[in-house]
């Protein structure tokens, strides 16, 4: 949304008057409006400030943790503090922060970094609230929306898929689909995330389940889903094709994938397989089919993919499997890289008949895994991915974070997505998910041209 010059105007007189009391012209500018759509750049500038000055930024929010089952939405709240430029400006895209809830320049960084205020309910809103401060007096206010969920956005059950769910366009023409691969949506992530975001850019987007794990006695939240990771259909996914291709407003010529860690594999998978894949990106991917697990699975015995009833070829894992699971029962931190790379390291040929044919898919792909991956080797392979890729001549687009680990799902402006990450590594998977995200949506937009309705 753009503002024009009189709505910015409007803006910033909101925002002096809205702070009691100043008789200064301090203003916070909101130069792409006072509403944005969650995970687009937030531009942000405070003007009229006393050159050279110390402000205090504050930040806060009403969040849900989507990660905890049943929690409350509570508010969220950030710190920063920033030295005015000559000028009496602060820019948040610019202006480093010298101090508080982060530091450095990131123009999310007030976002990524909230942390729950209190264990209080809130009411769900997408407001954001932002105060300036000097010498502890407020000195400016302003409020925005970071809208989660664009207008339109309704989702419906697609009756022949347990557990998918489609979200279209309303009115008339063709649009292109982005089906989102995952597990079970029992925690929403998809729904009131993922998925709002793909559709505010144009697209209909179809979530399509593929398992949810179960352990133990208890119940499966969506019946008639594999309830371990083991023989996973890659084939399944042509029902779901079959069934968009019906609706009347789905581009069935304009399908793209995208998925995340084992469905990350299960995406590269599939496009190797079918002709109607036009576009996919796969986020933290394996570059071979792995050996199933769940409930009562002995090691070394499953395959994690099957195609048309038969088991695909895996590399299996180490003995160590056992003792870093176990470490997950306990609550404690586990490294599940190291039986995997273990694994791989003791069966190179079980990885040639493992490895996934990625030359074999010739349309558009973009692949994004980090170095410090603790699950498994993202970094590493993705960048055998572009090698196998560019060895038949085809184009991928390669991101490899030296710094970041397994979760570049976000948008770099969630703080629930990092809050269960060690204090030191949440900037550095912030900012590896706010670019992984940007390239995301360019890279399908140049893939699928969601403008275009035919």
């Amino acid at each position: 949304m753009r503002t024009t010059p009189i709505g910015l105007a409007i803006l910033a007189l909101a925002a002096s008057l809205a702070c009691a009391g100043a008789a200064s012209a301090q203003n916070f500018e909101l130069r792409n409006g006072a509403v944005v759509s969650a995970g687009d750049p937030v531009d942000i500038a405070i003007s009229g400030l006393p050159p050279g000055s110390e402000v205090e930024v504050r930040a806060q929010r009403a969040l849900k943790n989507h990660y905890l089952p049943g929690a409350p939405t509570r508010r969220h709240t950030s710190t920063a503090r920033f030295l005015a430029d000559e000028n009496g400006r602060i820019d948040l895209a610019s202006t480093p922060s010298i101090g508080g809830s982060y530091q450095g320049v990131d123009a999310n960084g007030l976002f990524w970094s909230m942390q729950p205020a209190n264990d209080e309910p809130v009411p769900a809103d997408d407001e954001v609230e932002l105060q300036a401060f000097i010498a502890g007096k407020r000195v400016a206010s302003v409020s925005f929306e970071l809208q989660t969920q664009p207008p339109g956005f309704r989702v419906r059950a697609a009756p022949s898929l347990p557990g998918s769910y489609f979200a279209e366009h309303p009115g008339a023409g063709k649009r292109p689909v982005i089906i989102v691969v995952s597990g079970a949506d029992n925690l929403a992530v998809s729904r009131e995330s993922l998925m709002p975001q793909f559709f505010a850019k144009g697209y209909s987007v179809f979530h399509f389940a593929t398992y949810e794990i179960i352990f133990g006695p208890s119940e499966p939240t969506v019946k008639g889903l594999p309830t371990r990771y083991v023989d996973i259909s890659i084939d399944k996914l042509q029902t779901a094709y079959d069934w968009l291709a019906k609706q009347p407003s789905v581009d069935d010529d304009r399908i793209g994938l995208y998925g995340h860690s084992r469905n990350g594999a299960y995406v590269l998978l599939a496009a190797t397989r079918f002709p109607w894949v036009k576009a996919v990106a796969a986020i933290a991917p394996s570059d071979v089919v792995w050996e199933g697990w769940g409930d009562g699975i002995r090691l070394g015995t499953t395959s994690s993919y099957s195609w048309n009833g038969k088991s695909l070829p895996y590399v299996p894992y180490s003995d160590n499997w056992f003792r870093e699971t176990s470490k997950l029962g306990r609550g404690q931190p586990a490294r599940l890289r190291t039986p995997m790379d273990e694994g791989r390291w003791a069966n190179p040929d079980r990885v040639a008949a493992a490895r996934i044919p990625v030359e074999d898919y010739a349309g558009s792909l973009l692949v994004a895994g980090g170095e410090q991956d603790n699950l498994w080797s993202a970094g590493h392979m993705v960048q055998n991915i572009a090698e196998s890729r560019a060895a038949g001549g085809l184009e991928t687009t390669l991101l490899v974070f030296p710094d970041a680990g397994h979760n570049l799902t976000g948008d770099g402006q969630n703080p629930v997505v990092l809050l269960f990450e060690d204090e030191a590594d949440r900037a550095v998977l912030a900012r590896a998910q706010a670019r992984t995200w940007r390239t995301t949506l360019k890279f399908f937009d140049q893939a699928l041209e969601p403008g275009e309705v035919k």
